[in-house]
């Protein structure tokens, strides 16, 4: 499925997001998260502990930040009413440790999320990155090129042991108008390192949603190749 993160343009005073001062590690092992990505008054970027799935409030809120995102940049693809993800989506993904979450941490011990990435383990050496949106009050302000190097990091930690590490994506674009978004993302991403390797129609893998989208659609898969 198609990925997005902030649009460039959107740019907002970091405020309470300082700079990086330590990076994870170590991979996922029984169930134990990584060591969090420290941003500053009290926001992490880590693999929250799978306990998470069973915090409601905590699921529902990434659901709503997935599907607020989607909606806005991806509305004009899908008809009204699509949604990207559920809450049983989520829940099994913090199950299984293949969500990195950004959040800020309250005083009890609780957590705010601001934001997420999916990372899921394709092969010995490849994962796929996906589901990746920031509140709209922080895009554009760093926390999604965070949230991206705290994913390329962890692949690197849970395959790099067996040689070189590939992350892709797949970015959805519509074939019937031009998408400026979709446009500045590929970009984005194309900075960051990641090349096309694939253009498909959108319809031969997930033919289920032809009746949810607006036109003809293609998604373009990018690599990276992770050092």
């Amino acid at each position: 499925m198609a990925q997005h993160d902030i649009d460039a343009t959107d740019i907002i005073s970091r405020r309470s997001i300082t700079s990086l001062i330590s990076v994870h590690s170590a991979p996922v092992r029984d169930g134990l998260p990584d060591p969090p990505m420290k941003l500053g008054q009290d926001i992490i970027i880590e693999i929250p502990p799978t306990s998470a799935a069973d915090d409601e409030a905590f699921v529902a809120a990434l659901v709503e930040i997935i599907n607020a995102a989607y909606t806005e940049t991806e509305g004009d693809i899908f008809k009204p009413g699509y949604l990207r993800t559920s809450g049983q989506d989520i829940a099994t993904l913090l199950r299984s440790s293949e969500l990195a979450v950004a959040s800020q941490h309250t005083s009890s011990g609780g957590r705010i999320p601001l934001g997420c990435i999916s990372i899921q383990k394709l092969g010995e050496t490849r994962a796929e990155l996906g589901l990746f949106a920031v509140v709209a009050e922080l895009r554009g302000n760093g926390l999604g090129r965070d949230l991206l190097e705290f994913a390329e990091q962890h692949c690197l930690s849970e395959l790099g042991d067996s040689g070189a590490v590939v992350t892709q994506l797949n970015v959805l674009f519509p074939k019937h108008f031009e998408h400026p978004f979709k446009i500045r993302l590929q970009k984005w991403y194309m900075k960051l390192g990641y090349q096309i390797v694939r253009h498909r129609d959108f319809l031969l893998d997930y033919p289920q949603l032809a009746p949810l989208l607006t036109g003809p659609t293609e998604y373009r898969m990018l690599e990276k190749k992770l050092v």
